[in-house]
């Protein structure tokens, strides 16, 4: 089973110091997000301590639960990578029953984030102008596709549309070849933190004026806003970049190159130091720095071509693991081209535990990615697996609510855990 799922040999997460406090302590977030940027916000909230009680779909739950091949323990690695320490229960939204549940979590919670398609959370009479009238001080975070009041409100759109119509994938790829998407999904990266962000702001300003309010991210403007300096070049100067490859159209030498095992490496020698650098402690060449054509940025720009000749030839002449150490040794920007497998493996993430495993309650172990928070005083919980379908629902109804045997029934009655459509009460929502 190890050899089919490598992060078996990984080591047990180390526990943080149990006297640290957390960042978010006591900080409650009602999560109605899927897919992968609303989940992904919602994460960084549990690693920082808040308790974030995922409200999933009776009977299927988030759909990528049912991601698959492959699977860790019965469930979808995308499921468990997007989730951690989070708690679940399904409950039917378009029951009284759902509807009266997530009202009482609201009234004991900090946030609620959702990223459901526009109209979908005021239709089921849950949106932040109902939920507000429960809880002033909620704040409440919509991740949307193109953000509300305009055009394009109404329309649905993932990750690769959005790298499409801002621009992102015109970036991407080879001049002589169609626009491509990057292999993340980097726009519902970018989305998440995002919103994250804007929650955290939100906690902030809460604090100063007691009351919550509704944070809204785009993932249009998102795309747009992870552009770097590509727009400002374009309204500076009123063209469009052309996709440089492995290239960049700032500076030289910045590009990949071969090796003489086949193994490549990427060279990111934006400034006049590091060139200098690379030229004297990796090439072995410093007669280059004093010939015309590289002598400036803009030099090694306009002979960009003859020099990564020079260069590839020399590159060509050795293994990649001896470029790497003489780029380290000269403190370089010259990095490995690898594998996906193969950075989870590198010395440094070894080093540094990036891959662990996590026992769930039940005894199952799931792999984990550590989070890149590193926080001396709060450090981030300690992760726990991404939990079971509605595996929570008794610990949120009997000891957050405080619902007895007859109040659950009620619930029940009433739709709360049923699959089926049921109509609700004129005071409970739209019917």
């Amino acid at each position: 089973m190890s050899s089919n799922q490598p992060f078996r040999q990984s080591p047990l997460y180390m526990a943080r110091p149990p006297e640290a406090p957390l960042a978010l302590q006591g900080v409650r977030v009602v999560d109605f997000t899927r897919y992968l940027a609303g989940p992904a916000s919602t994460q960084v909230l549990a690693d920082l301590g808040a308790e974030v009680i995922k409200i999933e779909a009776v009977g299927t739950g988030d759909e990528t639960r049912s991601y698959q091949p492959p699977d860790v323990d019965g469930e979808s690695p995308y499921f468990i990578g997007l989730n951690r320490g989070k708690k679940s229960i399904c409950l039917n939204l378009a029951s009284e029953g759902g509807t009266a549940i997530v009202n009482d979590l609201v009234r004991r919670a900090d946030i609620v984030v959702e990223n459901f398609a526009p109209g979908v959370m005021s239709r089921l009479g849950i949106d932040y102008g109902a939920l507000k009238q429960i809880n002033p001080r909620l704040i409440y975070c919509a991740i949307t596709a193109y953000g509300s009041g305009n055009s394009h409100s109404d329309q649905p759109g993932f990750d690769s549309v959005f790298q499409a119509e801002s621009g992102f994938a015109s970036l991407t790829g080879d001049p002589d070849r169609l626009p491509m998407r990057t292999g993340s999904p980097v726009i519902d990266i970018g989305a998440a933190m995002n919103g994250t962000m804007a929650v955290l702001a939100a906690l902030f300003a809460r604090e100063r004026t007691g009351a919550g309010q509704y944070v809204e991210v785009s993932m249009f403007d998102t795309a747009l806003n992870m552009l770097a300096y590509f727009p400002m070049n374009y309204l500076a100067g009123g063209r469009d970049p052309v996709r440089q490859g492995n290239t960049a159209p700032v500076a030289t030498p910045i590009g990949m190159f071969e090796t003489a095992d086949g193994g490549p490496i990427y060279v990111s020698c934006g400034s006049q130091k590091s060139w200098e650098a690379l030229a004297t402690h990796v090439l072995d060449r410093p007669d280059l720095l004093q010939d015309p054509h590289y002598a400036t940025n803009r030099d090694r720009n306009a002979n960009r071509d003859r020099l990564f000749g020079v260069m590839t030839g020399i590159f060509l002449g050795r293994p990649r693991d001896h470029w790497i150490e003489k780029a380290r040794a000269g403190r370089v920007p010259v990095g490995a081209v690898r594998t996906i497998g193969e950075a989870l493996r590198s010395p440094l993430a070894v080093e540094t535990n990036v891959v662990t495993r996590v026992v769930r309650a039940d005894g199952g172990e799931v792999p984990n990615i550590a989070s890149p928070l590193r926080l001396s005083a709060t450090p981030v919980a300690d992760p726990v697996a991404a939990p079971r379908l509605d595996a929570d629902r008794d610990h949120i109804l009997r000891d957050l609510l405080g619902y007895d045997a007859a109040r659950i029934s009620e619930a029940r009655d009433q739709g709360a855990f049923s699959q089926r459509t049921s109509t609700k009460r004129q005071n409970g929502g739209q019917k």
